[in-house]
């Protein structure tokens, strides 16, 4: 059996790759790499298995699969019905077919559940499967916080409280660099700076910083979610969440959930010094998330990782140490260079002064104003 995975080429925010880290753990292998844009064009060449858990729809041209060989599992799938592409999606013809052969589907979200139910296609709230992530053995937590793309006034806020180191990331990667610029109505589709691969590095190394902190404090549902996953304690400040109602119902209970006015109004609520441990609601859905999939794929790796960090480390230094030697040496080739150029102007202004000292410039004088005017 060959085994796809949904990537990412049009856009930036990591928790897309971040939940299809979550569905890599349960592959035996990757045959194919599918562009989450793409996936009513792509056509393997034998049959193959994929687990369908992500956010739909920005195109309703990538929606439904045509491709006789897939064999999906639907779960974990949120749909975003305020854009008035995914319902005609989704309740084509075709997309009914799809879904009545593979169903029932598990909702990501309870409106999505709802959604689905009401237009008479056979559902069930499955959570998201970023609740299953695991993250390496025996880990120990280190005495750092991270703010993951929250308001300056949280770090703020933070910062008055404590003396414990703070970093600060995004969830999302930067774009403003140089790039082909499209119409506004078309912008997740501009050329992008990053391939899937290198995101999925960063999905990972965003995942091991969050293992390894005291806690974490984000808007984001794809922190929030895996902190749970990962047992590190973790607070979601709600005040700017974009669709917060539709991508959050389901797990506000599950989640310290507030706005940053109440989180000053009682700071005990998590105390980013001694925070609180998190809710224990989420595991049974984690359970029978685990235990879906992998009857699915026959298949769970002991974690989400790829790689050997201790490796990576090593010839993450090699490589550094090779380069500075190198921009070491280029500087040295400059240093020369430049001294070269100096001793050879010191050597022009030489000659210019000997040649204004000499006699025969003293008597040309004359003719060289008469030039000039």
């Amino acid at each position: 059996m060959k085994y796809g995975l949904i990537c990412y080429n049009y856009l930036e925010n990591v928790g897309n790759e971040i939940q299809s880290i979550a569905a890599r753990r349960f592959l035996p292998q990757i045959d194919y790499h599918v562009d989450f844009n793409n996936l009513a064009s792509f056509k393997a060449d034998e049959e193959f298995k994929m687990i369908m858990n992500a956010w739909y729809l920005h195109d309703k041209k990538s929606w439904p699969p045509i491709d006789e060989n897939i064999n999906p599992l639907l779960i974990s799938m949120h749909l975003n019905t305020n854009n008035t592409n995914t319902p005609e999606a989704f309740l084509s013809d075709e997309s009914r077919e799809f879904l009545s052969k593979y169903g029932p589907v598990g909702a990501r979200d309870p409106l999505t559940q709802e959604f689905l139910q009401s237009n008479g296609i056979d559902s069930y709230f499955s959570g998201c499967l970023t609740l299953t992530l695991k993250g390496e053995e025996n880990v120990e937590k280190e005495d750092y916080i991270v703010l993951v793309d929250v308001s300056q006034d949280v770090l703020e806020f933070v910062k008055s409280k404590t003396d414990k180191q703070i970093y600060v990331v995004s969830q999302a990667l930067p774009t403003n660099l140089n790039k082909r610029k499209l119409d506004d109505l078309y912008f997740y589709l501009e050329d992008r700076i990053y391939n899937s691969q290198e995101k999925f590095f960063y999905g990972e190394c965003l995942l091991n910083l969050y293992q390894r902190a005291r806690c974490v404090i984000t808007k984001r549902l794809h922190v929030a979610l895996p902190c749970l996953a990962l047992e590190t304690p973790v607070l979601l400040i709600n005040d700017d969440i974009i669709n917060g109602e539709i991508r959050f119902s389901g797990f506000k209970d599950w989640l310290n959930f507030i706005t940053l006015d109440e989180y000053k109004s009682n700071y005990n609520i998590f105390d980013v010094n001694n925070p609180p441990e998190n809710k224990k609601d989420y595991l049974k859905y984690r359970k029978n998330l685990i235990s879906t999939v992998k009857e699915f794929t026959g298949h769970e790796s002991p974690s989400f990782n790829t790689f050997d960090y201790n490796k990576f480390s090593a010839l993450f230094l090699s490589k550094l140490n090779t380069y500075l030697n190198e921009t070491n040496q280029y500087v040295f080739s400059l240093e020369n260079k430049i001294k070269e150029l100096e001793n050879h102007i010191n050597a022009q202004n030489e000659l210019i002064n000997q040649m204004e000292n000499s006699n025969s410039w003293k008597l040309t004088k004359p003719l060289r104003n008469i030039r000039n005017r």
